[in-house]
């Protein structure tokens, strides 16, 4: 069989996500796993999925200037051109010439070989004139510059108003990993040595014990300490929607859109592991994760559930309910940078398929119990304003304000954003019964 380079393996995976429309981290961990590479091809095939598929928009904008005729391409060979141009403007290690020459090969071996001479002009053009952008003050600057349509441009000027060119600068840094140690098993420093003995280093969060991040991307998954379910994955900003909650021992806790399980986990750990956590989502597939999530972690006190979140059959049962609705996503583009691209035209359909599940959630609380309402994305529409006409329609109900390590509260809730925190783009709001 023929060994496959990284730069192919990246190339499919990509072509794969332009035709198929499927998440660029989910084919490359299904490519990455399928293929013998080591860690310096894993590592390139990692990067040219992830910075082409962030930086298309400004990819596609770069080739274009070289070509008379370009609506006609291609897949295979827009993928390509994309590589390239990535790979001479943004990429450092391979000489640009090289990497004229590898792309003009790649072209041969993957079907593309009738294009390969204009791929060789297009990509000797663009290593002679280097990166090229439109005008500073021209509509077209900010979209090719930061590789985001004109359309999410303006929820995310709504959203961060005169802190837009540091929120846009954020989404192409690494992101930072976070974890939460499983109390009920150890403490940071113990985990700290017990992870630097398979070569993963952690640092600690400030104000936050219970968290930790990742000081690289080291392949954490692959622990013993994480078989041993000695922490799991969440993002700052999500553990924090656990500090609001507040939960305490031998209290009852309802998720109600619980995968893949992180604040169920942090509500069970915090309630060490007494009382019970009701967590349930609408999917077999999710509830598989979540459930396989606490057996890892040994937490006895979570009962996982298939359930609409939509019909929930509670009366005033829990004392703390748990509200993460299905959003637009658009916090979190930085894992997933093909959301950048997303159609946002279905934002008022999932608004109203929030306010929905929060009325349905807010029955099973108990008077003088608390719900958090939160999401992944940063649009008024879907935080703010959901929370706003909850309130105005349920008068038994108002916010609580707790302190937190991150984030900043404002006239309704707490947004959490990767320029200011370091974290996800996150909204949470916390209630309470009278």
């Amino acid at each position: 069989m023929r060994q496959v380079g990284a730069r192919e393996l990246a190339f499919s995976v990509l072509l794969d996500v332009e035709r198929e429309k499927t998440y660029s981290n989910i084919g490359l961990n299904k490519a990455l796993n399928a293929a013998a590479a080591d860690g310096r091809d894993r590592a390139l095939v990692t990067r040219l999925v992830y910075g082409v598929t962030e930086r298309r928009l400004t990819l596609d904008y770069e080739y274009r200037l070289y070509l008379q005729k370009n609506s006609g391409l291609k897949p295979n060979v827009r993928t390509l051109l994309r590589m390239g141009v990535y790979e001479i403007l943004f990429l450092d290690g391979v000489p640009a010439r090289a990497a004229v020459n590898e792309y003009v090969s790649l072209s041969k071996r993957v079907g593309a070989g009738y294009a390969s001479g204009m791929i060789n002009a297009v990509l000797r053009r663009t290593a002679e004139r280097g990166l090229i952008l439109p005008a500073v003050d021209s509509p077209e600057y900010p979209v090719v510059k930061y590789s985001v349509p004109s359309a999410i441009l303006n929820v995310f000027e709504n959203a961060f108003g005169d802190a837009l060119p540091s929120f846009l600068e954020s989404l192409f840094r690494e992101t930072r990993f976070y974890g939460r140690i499983n109390t009920l098993k150890t403490e940071f420093s113990a985990l700290r040595e017990r992870l630097g003995a398979e070569g993963v280093s952690i640092a600690a969060v400030p104000d936050f014990p219970e968290m930790f991040y990742f000081s690289d991307s080291a392949a954490f998954a692959g622990t013993e300490a994480f078989r041993d379910g000695l922490f799991y994955i969440q993002d700052l900003s999500s553990a924090c929607a656990g500090r609001l909650l507040d939960a305490k021992e031998n209290m009852r806790v309802l998720d109600v859109c619980a995968s893949p399980g992180g604040k169920s986990f942090f509500a069970a750990v915090s309630m060490n592991g007494t009382g019970e956590v009701v967590s349930r989502d609408i999917f077999d597939h999710k509830t598989a994760l979540i459930r396989e999530g606490a057996l890892r972690l040994g937490l006895d006190n979570i009962s996982v559930q298939l359930g609409d979140a939509v019909k929930t059959p509670e009366k005033e049962t829990f004392d703390r309910v748990i509200c993460d609705v299905p959003c637009s996503g658009l916090g979190v583009i930085r894992k997933k940078p093909e959301l950048r691209y997303r159609d946002i035209s279905d934002i008022p359909e999932l608004s109203e398929l929030q306010y929905r599940i929060l009325c349905a959630a807010a029955q099973a609380l108990k008077p003088g119990g608390r719900i958090v309402y939160s999401t992944c994305t940063v649009t008024a529409a879907e935080n703010e304003e959901i929370v706003r006409r909850f309130l105005a329609e349920h008068p038994r109900f108002s916010e609580v304000r707790p302190a937190l390590p991150c984030g900043a509260y404002g006239d309704l809730g707490v947004r959490f954003a990767p320029h200011s925190d370091n974290c996800d783009g996150f909204y949470a709001c916390a209630m309470e019964k009278a």
